[in-house]
């Protein structure tokens, strides 16, 4: 289908109540998200002003290693992790797979992700674009997850099939929903050297030269919120191959009536290793005509 930006597209029923679901699972996860370690709880409290939130994090990042590649880790995500299994383990006692301390998963149990800062390039430079992302997987599904924006302090928060809302400071929960409106697009989690990152530059170069969308480059998974909020209007993740960075923004995106699969078109599941998302049908359509998976991926 082509994506026309004057075309509207069939209207959906919403599913989003009118109060977010009161469960304990999502209950405690806000409390832990909002309030996890000393180092990042500064960042969730009352709207800070953008300046003191870039000065504090280029002071409280701690060292910075490098892990493979490009990529860096801070003390601060290790510290966050630590303290969210230390919480999520004593609230349900399932098992947590981390981005930093890893673990296995489970056959038979429902179980934890946690990626305690998506985004640490850009938070270790005092850029605020990350997120702390937090999802619960039962029967191959994700069914709750809680992300907290680095860049307001926000935290958003999903169950399946019941919607998805945005928690901030003390105001009361608001539903949301996804919109194509800005026609803003997101690409990043480029693939490692080789045939598959030729394949992506050149997908991106079609996008640049045919200007139907804004496109940026956040490399965080915040993009995901971003999407599921309305803020932009989809994101593609060529090489998205750990659930644990994607799986609870997917279900944002899911849950805010957003359209969700891999570069194949199939139904994004925690055993993809790619993602494109939009804020409705006919964008994504147009998203997987220019950045779909090929047959030599």
């Amino acid at each position: 289908m082509k994506y026309s930006t004057t075309a509207t597209p069939p209207r959906r029923r919403s599913r989003l109540r009118a109060d977010p679901p009161a469960s304990a699972t999502r209950a405690a996860l806000i409390a832990r998200i909002t309030e996890v370690a000393p180092g990042v709880r500064k960042l969730f409290e009352v709207r800070p002003s953008a300046e003191e939130r870039v000065a504090w994090m280029s002071l409280t990042s701690g060292a910075v290693h490098a892990k493979l590649g490009r990529d860096v880790v801070t003390d601060t995500d290790v510290a966050v992790e630590d303290q969210l299994r230390d919480a999520l383990t004593t609230a349900a006692g399932w098992p947590v797979i981390g981005e930093e301390r890893g673990g296995d998963t489970p056959a038979d149990t429902p179980y934890w992700l946690v990626d305690p800062i998506c985004g640490t390039r850009n938070f270790a430079s005092g850029i605020p674009l990350f997120s702390v992302n937090v999802a619960m997987v039962d029967g191959g599904r994700v069914t709750v997850a809680v992300v907290g924006d680095g860049s307001t302090g926000d935290v958003l928060v999903a169950e399946l099939g019941r919607g998805v809302w945005r928690v901030r400071g003390g105001e009361a929960a608001a539903p949301l929903s996804a919109s194509t409106s800005s026609l803003v697009v997101d690409v990043g989690a480029w693939p490692a050297a080789g045939s598959g990152r030729k394949e992506a530059a050149g997908q991106f170069a079609d996008a640049v030269a045919a200007d139907r969308w804004d496109l940026r480059c956040f490399s965080t998974t915040l993009s995901l919120a971003l999407v599921a909020s309305g803020q932009i209007a989809g994101c593609v993740l060529f090489a998205a191959s750990a659930a644990v960075h994607v799986a609870a923004g997917s279900l944002l995106v899911a849950e805010a009536q957003g359209k969700v699969t891999d570069r194949a078109g199939a139904g994004w599941n925690p055993g993809a290793t790619s993602l494109v998302c939009a804020g409705d049908a006919a964008l994504h359509g147009a998203l997987l005509e220019v950045f779909g998976q090929t047959g030599s991926d």
